[in-house]
């Protein structure tokens, strides 16, 4: 292997991307052919993809990647989950998590992003109009939203706001937010400054990628293994 090959894919192991900023030897190395082909070997033996965007390139997992991707005890690791947080508390981290994505990136075309921050308080207040209404399909004998997706409603609806910095995830609605943020720090994603909200450089670069129709689909195969996983949801 090329040597400058070993060098980047060290650097892409310790911070999942390369700034031509840092070193801009290394970065023209990616151009040269032997680099190139080196770097396919190991995308396919690793099981990662690979995104230039700017003056960036990141390594992007893939779903066959049993090295990166992480699991449950992984999350709870990230979120600093305590014994009390259950499994119907990490599948909420989640919808939560898709809908601030959602927030923030619903635009179309080669564009997604739609805002540039939200406040805590308007996210908290979005997010429970939008399963109030979820929940109302349950009455409304709607097919708009599942069984599971209405009782994860239900369980933020049931939850007080709670203080700013509450670490409560089974019964306040900051403590769920606070440790999404978390997990969104840890994975480099958000950032909150000021109480605002705010995607990070990465995300920006990175959604476009995530938004692609293969990636989407495997959007709908998590859901697909929520809804298949709901009697778990009570644990």
């Amino acid at each position: 292997m090329n040597r400058s090959s070993a060098e980047i894919f060290k650097r892409l192991l310790k911070k999942g991307w390369l700034d031509r900023r840092d070193d801009a030897l290394i970065w023209n190395a990616l151009d040269e052919e032997e680099v190139i082909s080196d770097m396919e070997v190991l995308k396919s033996s690793f099981s990662f993809d690979t995104l230039r965007v700017g003056d960036r390139f990141y390594m992007i997992p893939t779903q066959d990647n049993d090295l990166f991707l992480k699991s449950n005890v992984d999350y709870r690791k990230d979120i600093r989950a305590g014994s009390e947080t259950r499994i119907r508390d990490l599948y909420l981290l989640n919808y939560l998590a898709i809908y601030i994505i959602y927030l923030f990136f619903r635009g179309e075309g080669s564009n997604p992003q739609c805002r540039e921050f939200i406040t805590r308080e308007e996210l908290i207040s979005q997010f429970t109009e939008h399963c109030r209404e979820t929940e109302g399909a349950e009455t409304d004998a709607s097919d708009d939203f599942s069984e599971s997706f209405i009782a994860l409603a239900q369980d933020w609806l049931s939850k007080t706001e709670g203080s700013p910095d509450s670490t409560r995830v089974t019964t306040e609605k900051n403590g769920v937010v606070n440790k999404i943020m978390l997990k969104f720090r840890v994975d480099g994603l958000f950032e909150e400054i000021e109480g605002k909200l705010r995607p990070t450089r990465k995300m920006i670069d990175l959604i476009p990628y995530w938004l692609r129709k293969e990636r989407v689909k495997e959007i709908n195969t998590w859901i697909e293994e929520v809804e298949a996983d709901a009697p778990d949801q009570q644990d």
